[in-house]
């Protein structure tokens, strides 16, 4: 073998050598912590052998590849590496956490539940709706339509409303209605904030069910027994209501109130009317307080209150 074939042989050992260093540190970017800490067991094993050392063995693989312009990237990260041995391996540690560490919004959510398993659900009082419709789903999971139903603007049919009464009874006034519409009305907004993260993560359907259901009592089904349900009914036409019905709902149940007493449909609140009620809302109140309150003096406080 004359001399040019020894020293194109000698390159070509060259080459593969640095093409197996090359390949070894590839590894460096492993998803496993093992496969990381074994690659560079080698790569340190392997540069002693051929270099005498890792940093010798890192830099003149620099070297190699530094004319090369797509391996710009790379040459970057090796000299860190030739600089502080490990440095490419604790970077890519730090992607593959930054990569798995939840968006802020998410790690608000997930931290009220303590997991995200958890605050995915479905939550116990999720699951009690679940299991409640279970006889009339035909198809399993939680987010199966039940009966055909799966769509919040549709009306909930009675045999749904039966099953999902079971095990907790359906509001029974309005304002309770109104809270439990916010309740699931929050629950979907933080499933809606997980969806980013979790594909399908909604509320359950017959979580929906029963948050219909609730809405419908809300906006017009149940009757209203005192001022506290008209207000409330009034919240939902004056701030979500969207159509012109809302009046003659709100109508009804002004003249229900009148009726039962709970309304003087005559006017406004009169100064003695305004007393009378500070009082029984408030025994406890002195007639100045009372006085400060309505804007009157304390004796016509007492004018107006001396006949209670």
């Amino acid at each position: 073998m004359d001399l040019f074939q020894l020293m194109a042989k000698d390159e070509d050992l060259k080459a593969k050598a640095f093409e197996r260093l090359k390949g070894i540190v590839a590894l460096y970017d492993a998803d496993d912590d093992a496969q990381q800490d074994e690659a560079m067991t080698r790569a340190i094993n392997f540069c002693g052998m051929e270099w005498d050392g890792y940093r010798p063995g890192i830099e003149a693989l620099i070297a190699h590849l530094e004319p090369k312009p797509a391996e710009a990237a790379l040459v970057a990260r090796l000299r860190e590496e030739a600089a502080q041995p490990g440095a490419m391996i604790q970077a890519a540690r730090e992607a593959r956490a930054a990569a798995k560490r939840l968006p802020p919004e998410c790690e608000v959510v997930v931290a009220r539940y303590g997991s995200l398993e958890a605050a995915l659900g479905p939550t116990p009082w999720e699951q009690v709706f679940i299991d409640s419709a279970k006889p009339l789903a035909k198809d399993a999971g939680p987010h199966a339509p039940i009966l055909g139903w799966n769509d919040l603007q549709s009306p909930v049919c009675a045999a749904i409303q039966k099953a999902l009464s079971s095990e907790c009874p359906l509001p029974e006034t309005i304002a309770d209605s109104r809270a439990e519409v916010l309740t699931w009305e929050d629950r979907a907004r933080e499933l809606a904030i997980l969806a980013t993260i979790s594909e399908g993560a909604a509320l359950p359907t017959a979580c929906l069910a029963r948050m219909g259901i609730a809405l419908a009592f809300w906006r017009s089904e149940l009757p209203v027994c005192n001022q506290a349900d008209f207000e409330a009914r009034l919240d939902y036409w004056t701030n979500r209501g969207g159509d012109i019905s809302g009046y003659a709902v709100l109508a009804r149940d002004f003249h229900r109130l009148a009726e039962q007493g709970g309304i003087k449909p005559g006017g406004a609140e009169t100064t003695k009317d305004r007393c009378r009620r500070l009082k029984a809302a408030n025994p406890g109140w002195s007639l100045a307080r009372i006085a400060q309150e309505v804007g009157i003096s304390r004796q016509a406080v007492h004018k107006h209150l001396k006949a209670l």
